[in-house]
C-alpha cells in the first residue's frame, strides 16, 4: 500500500511540477523576450497575468468534471492542451502568438493543481489530507524551482524558443506514465447528481467562503507575482542585478516555497490552528514586500535573503485549501478547491496586470521613477493583504 501511495504522490507532484514551470518560467526570461520583441510594462504584465485569467477561467467547469468524472482521466486530456500551448511559444515569433501559447498553457494547468488535490481528497482520510498535499505541493514545486537557474542555463545554451520547444516533450512523456497511473476504485464517480449546479449557489453564499476569499486571490499572489514575473524586473531595473544573480535570488526563492510547502503541512498537523497560521503569515508577507519599497538598499545578499524569506512564508495558502477542505463535504469538494482556485489564480491576473499598468503609467507616462512607480504597486499588495487579514480573522475554523 505505501508503495503505491509513493507511486501516486511522484505522479501527482510530476503534474504539479508541469505547472509551476510553466507559470514560473517567465520570470528569467521575461527581460530577454520583452527585448526581442520591444515589449512594454503593460505588455509584460499581460503576457504575465493571461495565463493565470485563463487559468482562472477552467476552474468553475473543472470543478463540476472532476467531481464527475475520473480526475485523471481529465487530466490527461489537459495535459495535451498543456503540451500545445508549451510547443507553440517555442515557435512562436511574435506578441500575438506568445499571448495564445499562454492562453492554451493556462487552460491546460487549470487540472494541475486541483486535479492532485481531488485525488488526494478521494483516496486519502482528511486528517491526512493537508500532510500529503504539502508533499505534493513540495516536490511539484520544485517546477518553480527548476524554471529559475536551470531553466536559465538552458535559455543561455539555446534560447528561450528552443528551451520551450524542448520542454513541451516531457510533458509527452508525462502523459505516457499517467497513462499508466494505479486503479484507485474510488476515483470512479458514476453519479450525475455532480452535474448539480445548485452546489455552487451553496458554496458561494456561504458566510466562510464568501470571507476567505479575498484571502484566496491576495494571499497566493503575493508571492507569485514576484516569482512568476516581476521580481526579477524588478531587481533589473530598480537595483541594476545582473541575469545571473536573478536567476540565483528566485531559485533560492523558488527553493524556499518548496521548503514551505512541506513545512506548512507539518506545522498545521502539529498546531491544528489554521486561522493563526494563515493570519499570521498574511502579515508576515505585508512586512516583507514592505522591505521591498526600500530602493537605497542595493546589495544582492540582503535581496537573496529576502526573496528566501517571501518564498517560504508565500507557501502559506497551502493551509487555506485545508480549510476550504474541513468546511465542506466530500461530495462536492471538487467545486469547492476549484471555485476557490479561480479567485487565487484570478488574483494573481489581476495583480500582474495592475503592476504592470502602474509601472507604466507612472513611469513612462507621468514620469516618476522606475523606483517609485514599483513602490506604488507594491503599497498596493500590501493593502489588498491587509485587507484580506481583516476579512479572514472572521471566518470559522472548522
Amino acid at each position: 500500500m505505501k508503495k503505491k501511495i509513493s507511486l501516486i504522490i511522484i505522479l501527482l507532484s510530476s503534474i504539479y511540477f508541469i505547472s509551476q514551470f510553466s507559470r514560473a518560467s517567465l520570470g528569467v526570461v521575461v527581460i530577454d523576450i520583452a527585448a526581442d520583441l520591444n515589449l512594454n510594462s503593460e505588455q509584460i504584465g499581460r503576457l504575465g497575468g493571461v495565463f493565470f485569467l485563463s487559468f482562472a477561467i477552467t476552474q468553475v467547469p473543472l470543478g463540476i468534471i472532476l467531481d464527475a468524472f475520473n480526475p485523471i482521466k481529465i487530466i490527461i486530456y489537459m495535459m495535451f492542451i498543456v503540451f500545445s500551448g508549451s510547443f507553440l511559444f517555442g515557435i512562436a515569433d511574435n506578441y500575438s502568438l506568445l499571448i495564445l501559447a499562454r492562453i492554451l498553457q493556462g487552460v491546460g494547468c487549470g487540472v494541475c493543481l486541483m486535479g492532485p488535490l481531488v485525488v488526494l481528497t478521494k483516496i486519502l482520510s482528511a486528517k491526512d489530507f493537508a500532510l500529503y498535499s504539502g508533499i505534493v505541493m513540495g516536490l511539484g514545486g520544485l517546477g518553480a524551482l527548476f524554471a529559475t537557474e536551470p531553466f536559465f542555463y538552458i535559455v543561455s545554451q539555446v534560447g528561450w524558443g528552443l528551451a520551450f520547444y524542448y520542454f513541451s516533450f516531457l510533458i509527452l512523456f508525462l502523459i505516457f506514465f499517467l497513462y499508466l497511473f494505479p486503479k484507485e476504485k474510488k476515483l470512479e464517480t458514476k453519479s450525475k447528481t455532480n452535474f448539480n449546479f445548485k452546489a455552487f449557489k451553496k458554496i458561494l453564499s456561504n458566510k466562510n467562503f464568501l470571507l476567505m476569499l479575498p484571502m484566496s486571490m491576495f494571499g497566493y499572489a503575493s508571492a507569485a507575482f514576484i516569482l512568476t514575473l516581476w521580481g526579477g524586473k524588478f531587481l533589473s531595473t530598480v537595483h541594476n542585478l545582473t541575469i545571473e544573480n536573478i536567476s540565483l535570488i528566485l531559485m533560492f526563492m523558488a527553493l524556499f516555497w518548496t521548503l514551505g510547502s512541506f513545512s506548512y503541512g507539518y506545522i498545521e498537523k502539529k498546531i491544528n490552528n489554521k486561522k493563526l497560521i494563515i493570519t499570521f503569515s498574511s502579515l508576515i508577507m505585508a512586512f516583507l514586500i514592505s522591505l521591498l519599497c526600500l530602493s537605497n538598499i542595493n546589495n544582492k545578499i540582503f535581496f537573496l535573503i529576502l526573496f528566501c524569506f517571501l518564498g517560504f512564508f508565500g507557501a502559506f495558502t497551502l493551509i487555506l485549501m485545508s480549510h476550504y477542505r474541513v468546511l465542506f463535504e466530500e461530495a462536492i469538494i471538487g467545486k469547492v478547491l476549484t471555485t476557490a482556485n479561480l479567485f487565487n489564480f484570478f488574483g494573481v491576473f489581476i495583480i500582474q496586470w495592475l503592476t504592470g499598468v502602474i509601472i507604466f503609467k507612472l513611469n513612462e507616462i507621468y514620469g516618476f521613477s522606475i523606483a517609485t512607480s514599483y513602490n506604488v504597486a507594491f503599497l498596493m499588495i500590501i493593502v489588498c493583504l491587509l485587507i484580506s487579514s481583516i476579512f479572514y480573522l472572521k471566518t470559522d475554523e472548522k
